[in-house]
């Protein structure tokens, strides 16, 4: 039995499951694959009672880092006796499946894909606004400046939704890795540095600056970022928006509707690394009856076939060196993609904290923005959660 709580969750990657376990099954005709799809919201709740329970499926899906698979290990199987020299050469983002973030040390997942956030743009909006066509600010306040002059000329300067607070969190990602460098993150993600610490208020300044000059608009908190929030980028209703790499909020859903040619994409100003992960990683219980069949099943989905078949059916990047982008593929994946290349991958700042801090950030940094409470209390207020965690 697998449990998936991507499946019947985001459309292009649903789209991929069924062949990939049909090939799955034609590579091992003794095995038959039992797929189930979890709801997202109670996923952790799920895996917190099988793990008590020691009763649950042969194999999980894991959000990576310490949102997910890291907060598990003590019921995972650690895999690096299975794991083999290719593997690991070839699949990328062990670090978010390894405790401390490291490259190298226990594996309790298999990386699958990679994904992250970043901004899109409309670029017929702009060109409307008098703004460059092709549009890399070097700054925040650059970003505020377009914002300004959309706004002058009609042009809703930003679209999104903080109804469900999960953008409060990309934000604080899209800040983080323009004033921490890698290192720090993982200083934050083992308490190191607390979330009173100064780096963080500067992480979350370019949130606040977009807040305080009103470029969202004025319904933003009663609108729910997913879905709602980021579809009106497609609707033409804002000129830019938080997006992701795959699955949802990203370049195979605007492209189709805004066209190709129209849809551009900028990272955080003064980026230090690229925020970026494996999709998601498969991990096996420690309770699982059939632990051959299930390292069967993750070997096949993190090798070369299983990871090409969830590129072109699923449209997901994939983290193998030796699968490139399918020619389908349109320019901002492979901008994307180039990113990773340019610039020193790390896990989104929400990954390196475990999903109850995660959660109390989005909501505190939800009451700092609707002027309900001050930056410094909230973040004492997650720091306290954080402290509780460890």
């Amino acid at each position: 039995m697998v449990w998936d709580c991507f499946d019947k969750l985001f459309p292009g990657y649903t789209k991929a499951v069924k062949p990939l376990d049909e090939a799955f099954e034609r590579a091992y005709p003794n095995v038959t694959v039992e797929h189930v799809a979890q709801p997202i919201e109670s996923y952790s709740q799920l895996l917190r009672a099988a793990f008590t329970g020691h009763e649950g499926p042969d194999v999980m899906m894991m959000i990576p880092g310490k949102a997910g698979v890291l907060q598990y290990t003590q019921g995972l199987e650690e895999l690096n006796d299975r794991i083999t020299p290719e593997m690991s050469e070839q699949l990328t983002g062990w670090y978010t499946m390894t405790p401390g973030f490291a490259n190298d040390g226990p594996r309790y997942g298999v990386p699958i894909g990679a994904t992250g956030w970043n901004f899109y743009y409309n670029k017929k909006l702009f060109v409307e606004a008098g703004l460059p066509r092709e549009f890399e600010p070097k700054t925040w306040d650059e970003v505020k400046e377009a914002g300004e002059k959309l706004e002058a000329a009609g042009i809703q300067p930003f679209n999104g939704g903080a109804e469900d607070a999960a953008e409060a969190g990309v934000w604080f990602n899209q800040g983080w890795s323009t004033v921490a460098t890698p290192e720090q993150g993982i200083e934050l993600s083992e308490g190191e540095i607390s979330f009173t610490d100064e780096i963080v208020n500067e992480a979350l300044e370019p949130l606040l600056m977009v807040q305080e000059a009103g470029l969202y608009p004025s319904d933003r908190f009663t609108t729910p970022f997913f879905t709602e929030g980021y579809e009106r980028f497609e609707g033409e209703e804002g000129a830019m928006s938080l997006g992701g790499w795959t699955s949802a909020a990203f370049w195979a859903e605007f492209n189709p509707v805004l066209g190709e040619k129209n849809v551009g994409i900028f990272l955080p100003p003064g980026s230090k690394s690229v925020n970026t992960s494996p999709e998601y990683g498969w991990s096996i219980p420690s309770f699982a009856k059939n632990k051959e069949a299930s390292w069967a099943y993750l070997e096949f989905m993190s090798g070369k076939e299983g990871i090409e078949i969830l590129a072109k059916k699923g449209g997901m990047l994939p983290n193998r060196k030796d699968v490139g982008l399918p020619s389908s593929f349109p320019v901002q994946a492979h901008e994307l993609v180039q990113w990773t290349k340019e610039l020193e991958p790390f896990p989104e700042a929400t990954q390196l904290v475990t999903s109850t801090v995660g959660e109390t950030l989005n909501k505190e940094l939800n009451q700092v923005l609707q002027g309900r409470l001050s930056l410094d209390a909230a973040l004492e207020s997650v720091q306290e959660v954080a402290e509780k965690e460890d």
